[in-house]
């Protein structure tokens, strides 16, 4: 968190963070259930033709502000998931998810739709979405479209501020109305979204994009912790520095290896430059620095406790460490 009498950061200073140390493709989506008598944000246009919520998220992170009044929601159920709208019976029953063949029983049905988070019929007036850099209002969550990589950063990045793991609930139904907006918005922590049918079938998501959730006052912390990690964890993980040579194209030991249990760990001292950060990253105290001929460099006193982690090659700034097996 900002310490006291820091400038906060505003919400294109966070897209901007989050945009750069993530290296998202897309906006990220700030989202807001209009509370009724509120009025439409400025710099927002309702849709010429109704957008499910899914479809308007796609067309949000595209750089398009939007409000969307029930008339402008094309899909009953998260209308009314939202609170907008009262539910259509034939969907508060599961009839339609029987129709569809989503579901195989009435019973299935109806402990899928008692189990979803819902707001209650009339609570919100509209949903307003913009890209978090252009939001003219407060959002209640903002939205990113990533990768499996980016979102675990993100989830590092969580962590990074108090040390707690992650707890989401998701589902393949209902995605991006229950899951990403009512979910965060009840229990003011992150929540994931894989997308669902309706959400995969009527938009442009891709087979490799999920999608992550974050309220509103979570995004300042996220957002400084990213740039904490963008320092070292992130390009390191990106540049893959833990990779061995000797796996094979599919992660297998090569065949020659095999009946090696030994590993040998090679020092050039002369490339050595005596930082010490392999004594320091060694989980299993497999090093000390010494004095050799004037010069401190790193040595492997206890090479038989290497587990082959491969920390000290890639924290070594000099690569002056190898590992044979």
């Amino acid at each position: 968190m900002s310490q006291k009498g820091d400038k906060k950061l505003n919400f294109k200073e966070i897209s901007q963070i989050f945009k750069d140390t993530l290296t998202l493709r897309w906006d990220p989506v700030a989202i807001r259930l209009m509370r009724p008598g509120e009025e439409k944000p400025a710099q927002t246009i309702e849709p010429s033709v109704p957008l499910r919520h899914c479809q308007s998220i796609i067309v949000a992170r595209r750089g398009t502000c939007l409000y969307m009044p029930p008339r402008s929601h094309a899909c009953p159920d998260g209308a009314g998931i939202m609170g907008l709208v009262e539910m259509s019976p034939k969907l508060r029953s599961g009839d339609l998810y029987l129709l569809f063949k989503k579901l195989p029983s009435k019973e299935i049905c109806q402990k899928m739709i008692g189990d979803r988070p819902e707001f209650e019929p009339g609570s919100f007036d509209a949903t307003a979405l913009a890209p978090l850099d252009k939001a003219t209002f407060e959002p209640d969550v903002v939205v990113l479209t990533l990768y499996p990589e980016q979102a675990m950063w993100v989830c590092c990045a969580q962590t990074y501020q108090d040390g707690e793991r992650q707890e989401f609930s998701t589902s393949g139904y209902n995605s991006c109305c229950a899951d990403l907006v009512i979910q965060p918005m009840k229990k003011g922590k992150m929540n994931i979204s894989f997308g669902c049918y309706g959400a995969r079938a009527s938009s442009e998501i891709n087979d490799f994009e999920m999608y992550l959730s974050i309220p509103t006052k979570l995004l300042e912390p996220i957002a400084e912790a990213l740039v904490k990690l963008s320092k070292k964890s992130i390009p390191e993980e990106r540049n893959k520095i833990y990779i061995h040579p000797v796996m094979d194209k599919v992660g297998r030991r090569e065949d020659k290896h095999k009946d090696s249990a030994t590993i040998q760990v090679l020092i050039d001292t002369e490339q050595c430059i005596g930082k010490g950060l392999c004594v320091d990253f060694c989980p299993s105290d497999v090093f000390e620095m010494k004095e050799i001929d004037g010069k401190k460099v790193a040595v492997a006193v206890n090479p038989g406790a290497c587990c082959g982690c491969y920390t000290c090659v890639g924290q070594c700034p000099q690569q002056a460490i190898q590992l044979v097996y």
